[in-house]
């Protein structure tokens, strides 16, 4: 019982998905570098990506356990894509001094993301 009751405890403790702080990390080129490849939505951008799928209502296709999956390591699910593993470091090549060993996302930048894109189902 008191496994259950600390588990719970750090369940409740944990900070869910800012999503100011994911709209800002999405549009951030130096730090998540979402809009390098993908476009906030289906009309495009000058300024953003268009080497992978927009991000309007990609919440309506993935569910937040789905999406932050496939930002944490999108090889799971297609292992020859050019999406980066945000969340492992296992398996990259060419990887900068100052990167080894360091995942490019925190787990709580990648919940700020989720629940932003989140929000993306709802224009």
């Amino acid at each position: 019982m008191r496994a259950l009751l600390a588990l719970l405890m750090v369940a409740a403790s944990a900070q869910a998905g800012d999503v100011e702080r994911g709209r800002a990390l999405v549009a951030d080129r130096t730090q998540s570098l979402c809009l390098l490849c993908h476009a906030l939505n289906s009309a495009g951008d000058a300024n953003q990506g268009n080497l992978a799928p927009p991000l309007d209502a990609v919440a309506t296709r993935l569910n937040a356990k789905g999406l932050r999956e496939r930002i944490a390591d999108m090889r799971r699910f297609n292992p020859k894509t050019v999406m980066p593993p945000f969340r492992s470091t296992e398996g990259l090549r060419d990887v900068a001094p100052a990167w080894q060993g360091r995942a490019a996302l925190t787990e709580q930048q990648l919940d700020d993301i989720v629940a932003y894109l989140g929000t993306l189902a709802n224009p």
